[in-house]
């Protein structure tokens, strides 16, 4: 999968030609989307704006075994 950020003006615009093709995955509020290849060939080909985004994983953090002080 990849993340994508869709300008806010063309949001809606962007959104409905992605749901043409498949399933789109909102992943935060900014707004950074899931999407497929096919997603990206498709907003490259009608000239709509986006912008690939690679996010940092957060690691969760490891439980602390003992008594609280």
């Amino acid at each position: 999968m990849l993340t994508i950020r869709l300008p806010k003006p063309n949001w809606g615009k962007t959104w409905r030609a992605m749901i043409e093709i498949g399933p789109v995955r909102m992943i935060a509020k900014d707004p950074i989307f899931e999407v497929l290849p096919a997603h990206i060939e498709l907003l490259t080909s009608r000239g709509l704006p986006y912008e690939l985004v690679t996010l940092r994983l957060r690691r969760p953090e490891k439980r602390r075994h003992g008594t609280a002080d």
